[in-house]
């Protein structure tokens, strides 16, 4: 019997469903991070720039944790980290410092190495 399209993308490299949720849960996170980092400038600029910082590794981590039924949960993580900083870069573009290319491909780098560590690592502990 062919597999269903809900069976195919749930056991394939990515987990098409898991990697929507966690996106979206990523995308919450950096989100809301990103709005408290005004107030935190108030304070110092060098503990907003770390607050963001921050941010977007745990935003990029929990992107990645619904990894436990991708065929690659690596490449699952990184998917799902890559999709919540695609949802929130048309946000930031609009800003000079949104639109800087060297911060840009930094981000992007980050959610690929955060994202696929963390996809393998909540795999394995679900085992």
């Amino acid at each position: 019997m062919p597999p269903t399209a809900a069976t195919a993308t749930s056991t394939g490299r990515i987990d098409v469903p898991g990697a929507v949720r966690g996106a979206s849960t990523g995308f919450s996170v950096l989100i809301l991070g990103g709005l408290l980092a005004p107030f935190l400038t108030l304070a110092s600029t060098a503990l907003a720039a770390g607050w963001l910082a921050a941010v977007a590794i745990v935003a990029f981590a929990v992107a990645a944790r619904h990894s436990r039924r991708a065929g690659s949960p690596g490449l699952h993580g990184a998917v799902a980290a890559l999709i919540a900083y695609a949802l929130v870069l048309p946000l930031i573009l609009p800003f000079e410092q949104g639109r800087e290319p060297l911060q840009i491909a930094l981000t992007v780098l980050t959610a690929l190495v955060v994202g696929s560590l963390a996809g393998t690592v909540f795999a394995r502990r679900a085992h």
